[in-house]
């Protein structure tokens, strides 16, 4: 298991260990879990993004009604 380092603005830190006490886990679990959740949402953003420049290169109609409802 790797150890870091983390500076955190006080107020921050100050949240984080109160959230985390409220939850009954710990400063390390929780950063931990928010980290895990970004790095699966950066995922998922990334794979959305190749479903969507598929989509641009492969129907063009079916982009310009997805622009259309938004």
């Amino acid at each position: 298991m790797a150890n870091l380092n983390l500076r955190l603005p006080d107020d921050l830190h100050a949240v984080a260990v109160t959230e985390a006490e409220a939850s009954h886990t710990s400063l390390n679990s929780a950063i931990c879990d928010a980290l895990r959740d970004w790095v699966a949402m950066r995922a998922l953003s990334r794979k959305e993004d190749l479903i969507l420049d598929q989509v641009m290169r492969e129907d063009a109609d079916l982009l310009a009604l997805i622009r259309e409802s938004e």
